[in-house]
């Protein structure tokens, strides 16, 4: 993240204590005792007043049988984990196969609390990003109040693998969602001996992150248990409409470039794990193939947008979502010239969309709105692979939501990332120099950005409200405009220099007709 000059005069004095927390002996740093393993703080220290625990498995590793497989329970560790112990700071599910890590970050002083907890869920379009992507350094300048989260899960060919001749010979689909909520079963399960209640989680995603969140909301029809307490959801991204064919063909495809004949299973699962992501992207590519959690009759009954429409999910909120003004729409669609072209494009990302539904959402965004067939077709996308989602999800909830639409900047898919992750100083430095993620084949994530200090801290203070009130108002409500509910008049708040309230601009005929999924 780029890191603004600009220094409030707290985050200036706790920018100097960071040296010492890195330079801090090993054996001082405090330890929390788990029923598997001892886990040590690898940075921070009293006066900073939080402290950094690294790389905690929450799941087996994810290799030989367990690779196309859920997620198991962790083994018993012999030595003290000290962060860097099994894996390096920005270990990644892209680059390693040994990646199931989590990251809890915790106040000095919150051994014995029941401390709000937020669990965060990174974006990358469902192929890149890490737990280490956003840290929550800014948002602990403004409280010491809560426990911070963030988890790996499986990415790719190794994550979303879906072949129904894999799991015919045993594999599991959408393992990737599996993380996910195994990573929740262990906040559930442990949170409580670093401080936090499990009982007050709240869940925070971007792009594929946040459409995690709406999959673990419909997994298994809506008959499940509800992992959080709250939710707070920036642009959930997820394409929905391709089935078993191209899953399957693209897992044949791969395991015949690994020498995998007819897709045998046992073969996938030894092929090192660097040749297979090579190949599966030489393939991606070639085919251009996406890599979207796929219909699977069971985690995934139906795709979520129907079932939110539908009425098959278990969650009661509270819930704040909120969309970019140019998520895709900034720009033209490359290749996409002509009318022909949008149909064709269409029927890419939807393989049984019939004739008759493409003429009705062309109806949708006539072709007068458009300067050409490539922003039109660039608006159409906007929608199903983004923002109708918010409208589902809102409606779905009876509007008993806090809406948001970000007008900062660009205003394009993951703007606001930079005002929320905020900080004038890293506990941590990262190491990776891995540039913005795709979210998604097309939908590219903004770079980095030089956010204005004053409405970062405003846009942060709006979600530590929520996270320690469940009400984005509460706290800090002097600082900032009265945010209401979506409610009977469609309101939501704009972020941007000024920050005002309008009619939801996500209200319309588009995001209705997209959420029905007849094009399935």
């Amino acid at each position: 993240m780029h890191l603004s000059a600009f220094l409030l005069p707290l985050a200036a004095s706790l920018a100097a204590a960071v040296p010492s927390a890195r330079a801090s002996k090993a054996s001082s740093m405090p330890t929390v005792s788990l029923d598997y393993s001892t886990v040590q703080a690898v940075a921070g220290n009293e006066t900073l007043g939080y402290y950094k625990y690294q790389n905690i498995r929450f799941a087996a590793v994810p290799t030989g049988d367990l690779r196309f497989a859920k997620p198991e329970w962790p083994s018993v560790e012999s030595v003290i984990n000290n962060g860097t112990t099994y894996a390096s700071q920005d270990v990644d599910c892209g680059s390693y196969e040994d990646c199931l890590y989590m990251d809890v970050w915790a106040p000095a002083n919150a051994k014995g609390k029941k401390l709000p907890v937020v669990v965060w869920t990174y974006g990358g379009g469902f192929t890149s990003g890490s737990k280490s992507k956003s840290t929550p350094e800014g948002l602990f300048d403004l409280s010491k109040g809560f426990i911070f989260v963030a988890f790996n899960y499986r990415l790719g060919m190794t994550g979303l693998a879906n072949s129904v001749t894999a799991v015919h010979q045993g594999a599991t689909d959408n393992v990737a969602l599996y993380d996910v909520e195994h990573a929740y079963k262990w906040v559930k399960k442990y949170i409580r001996n670093f401080g936090g209640d499990p009982d007050d989680i709240t869940a925070v995603g971007f792009s594929a992150g946040a459409s995690m969140h709406l999959f673990m909301m419909t997994r298994f029809g809506g008959h499940n248990e509800q992992l959080f307490n709250k939710a707070y959801l920036t642009s959930p991204g997820f394409v929905p409409g391709a089935g078993h064919h191209q899953g399957e063909m693209f897992w044949q495809n791969v395991s015949t470039a690994a020498g995998c004949s007819g897709g045998d299973l046992s073969c996938m699962r030894k092929v090192p794990f660097s040749n297979l992501s090579d190949i599966a992207s030489d393939v991606r590519q070639a085919y251009g193939y996406q890599f979207q959690p796929r219909v699977d009759g069971d985690f995934i009954a139906d795709t979520y947008e129907s079932q939110l429409y539908q009425g098959r999910f278990n969650f009661s909120g509270p819930l704040v979502i909120t969309h970019e003004q140019h998520e895709n729409n900034g720009s033209p669609t490359s290749g996409v010239n002509t009318t022909a072209d949008v149909r064709s494009e269409l029927r890419t990302f939807f393989p049984a969309i019939t004739e008759d539904v493409i003429d009705e959402i062309l109806e949708l965004y006539p072709e007068s709105d458009y300067t050409s067939p490539g922003y039109r077709f660039a608006d159409i996308r906007q929608s199903f692979d983004l923002t109708a989602h918010d409208y589902a999800l809102t409606r779905a909830l009876n509007n008993n939501t806090w809406n948001a639409m970000v007008a900062l900047n660009q205003a394009s898919h993951g703007t606001d990332q930079s005002y929320y992750w905020y900080n004038t100083y890293s506990l941590l430095p990262s190491t990776s120099s891995k540039s913005a993620p795709a979210a998604g084949s097309g939908v590219t994530i903004a770079g980095n950005i030089s956010p204005n200090p004053t409405v970062a801290r405003k846009m942060q203070k709006y979600l530590l409200s929520f996270v320690l009130t469940a009400n984005p108002n509460t706290k800090w409500a002097g600082d900032k405009i009265h945010w209401p509910k979506y409610g009977a008049n469609a309101t939501e708040i704009v972020f941007n220099s000024t920050m005002y309230t309008m009619e939801d601009d996500l209200a319309n005929a588009k995001s209705l007709y997209w959420n029905k999924a007849l094009w399935y």
